[in-house]
């Protein structure tokens, strides 16, 4: 009884701030009508979502609507846009359309798949690194320091040549590189909502350690770590077709951006400039689309933004 009534007394201390993260856990019934709403007067979120989601279309039915087998040589080299072939071929007889058309499968996928890896890796970890005060906390954080002490590229460099280049390979370095962004975020979430008000009411009422960790402080900590996602999928699909580029990605002849670029890249300056041109556009639009969402779900989740 007297661990109830102090419960009630710390509980009828909330601030506004700690009673509007509490109710996170029963979000009002309106909550959908409001992001639905915002999306409709966000013109910049609207067009990064088309964008995504024509992409992500394309890595569906990029097989069905490929004018040409992407992995196979089907006319001369080095042909110029024509209507036969719309975006040229490239140094191996590769139609550049069909190629562009089907890299979205291998690049998103790589991307998404990485991040969200990295953000299941990252988040417990830094809900953990926040919330103990102890050996624990300070082990899994200087780790992860010691990951991003070094630069990104060199990094997952280094790493696909210790693992062997492959696309399997590619998705553990890219999402070993990226969890310690989100162990940052997260950590740092927690260690302000855990002197919280809130959190002292559920301990005092008998909640464990665990479920203070994962079932009050987590989903507090959770969304403006979930506007990082977006953005860093972005980063992803750059960090793909970079190590794709210097050769240690993906290999041909997968038809990826990076790749593709690298094997036109010394054409440009004999005047086959379409080899890299066109996939460079397609790599920098899907990256544009992926930084308008991300830009947009910062704006909705700050209520003075919105």
């Amino acid at each position: 009884m007297v661990s109830t009534d102090i419960g009630g007394q710390v509980a009828g201390r909330l601030t506004s701030r700690d009673a509007a993260l509490a109710a996170a856990f029963n979000p009002p019934r309106g909550q959908l009508a409001v992001i639905t709403r915002y999306i409709r007067t966000h013109r910049a979120m609207q067009v990064g979502l088309l964008i995504v989601l024509g992409y992500a279309l394309l890595a569906v039915i990029a097989r069905l609507i490929a004018p040409y087998n992407p992995e196979t040589a089907t006319s001369a080299t080095l042909q110029p846009p024509s209507l036969r072939h719309l975006f040229g071929t490239d140094v191996s007889g590769f139609d550049i359309l069909s190629r562009v058309i089907a890299a979205p499968r291998v690049d998103i996928t790589i991307a998404v798949t990485a991040t969200l890896l990295a953000l299941v890796i990252g988040t417990p970890l830094g809900v953990l690194a926040g919330f103990s005060r102890g050996v624990l906390g300070e082990v899994v954080s200087r780790i992860f320091d010691l990951i991003q002490a070094f630069p990104f590229f060199v990094l997952a460099i280094t790493l696909l040549a210790v693992l062997g280049p492959s696309v399997v390979n590619l998705i553990i370095v890219v999402a070993v590189v990226n969890a310690p962004i989100y162990l940052r975020l997260i950590k740092s979430q927690t260690l302000y909502l855990r002197e919280r008000t809130f959190i002292q009411a559920a301990r005092v009422v008998g909640n464990t350690e665990f479920s203070l960790m994962f079932r009050h402080l987590f989903p507090n900590a959770l969304p403006p770590v979930l506007a990082q996602v977006s953005i860093n999928v972005a980063w992803a699909v750059i960090l793909t077709a970079g190590v794709s580029f210097v050769g240690a990605g993906v290999r041909p002849p997968t038809p990826e951006w990076g790749l593709m670029i690298s094997t036109g890249a010394s054409n440009m300056f004999s005047g086959q400039w379409w080899v890299a041109l066109f996939p460079g556009i397609a790599l920098a639009v899907s990256t544009a689309g992926y930084a308008l969402i991300a830009d947009g779900l910062r704006d909705l989740s700050d209520p003075t933004r919105r």
